[in-house]
């Protein structure tokens, strides 16, 4: 049976994070690193997954690893965070996810904006939610935003050196011809206000620049 939309939104934050301590015990997926490329922030490494009928590639900074992992029937997640850090205590991270027949049970507008009703519950402070309308990432029509929360409290339960931390991040949803896929990159700092985020769609392109390069090969 492939998944519903109201699955996928009833699982709330579980999108976002694995629950509560839960560590992944699925077997890993198929991760490559094709490439690597110097630059002046240090190189890139491009990675490849294969996620259901596709083989999606994008880039990351070099060192970064993955941190996370599942594929529970219909649905797949993988999470990356820069070297040294875990998802206890991270400075940003990247998440890919799919979502295996689901494109056609909820288009990609309906899906981010309920996403982002569901970010409340583990936000201490308050959301923002910054809608940047339709875009093509990966040669996919893709629905983009900025989701944040001024103050986000621990989901993992861990220690952490960041007690009070503000948390937002670029998402977006792409859709394929039977598949839906969320993919976004947050970044954790200072608790901010709601009036002056950090991340913006006036500021927001350097911040997913490698993002951009994202490839699905079947």
């Amino acid at each position: 049976m492939k998944a519903s939309a109201t699955l996928i939104i009833s699982g709330g934050l579980l999108l976002l994070s694995p629950s509560y301590n839960v560590v992944a015990t699925e077997p890993p997926p198929h991760i490559h690193t094709i490439t690597a490329n110097s630059d002046a922030d240090g190189g890139s490494e491009q990675k490849q997954l294969s996620i259901f009928s596709n083989k999606v590639s994008f880039e990351l900074p070099v060192g970064w690893k993955m941190a996370f992992n599942s594929e529970q029937g219909t649905m797949y997640k993988a999470e990356f965070v820069p070297a040294g850090e875990t998802l206890n205590d991270w400075s940003a991270l990247f998440c890919i996810q799919g979502f295996e027949g689901l494109a056609a049970n909820i288009d990609s507008t309906q899906f981010l904006d309920r996403f982002a009703g569901t970010y409340q519950q583990a936000c201490q402070g308050s959301v923002t939610y910054e809608k940047l309308g339709m875009t093509q990432i990966g040669g996919k029509e893709a629905y983009h935003g900025i989701i944040g929360c001024t103050n986000m409290k621990n989901l993992y339960g861990g220690g952490t050196s960041r007690t009070r931390q503000g948390e937002i991040g670029y998402y977006a949803v792409l859709k394929d011809t039977e598949d839906l896929y969320l993919i976004h990159k947050s970044m954790r700092g200072e608790v901010f206000s709601e009036s002056n985020p950090p991340l913006n769609g006036s500021n927001h392109r350097d911040f997913i620049s490698k993002m951009l390069q994202l490839k699905f090969q079947r």
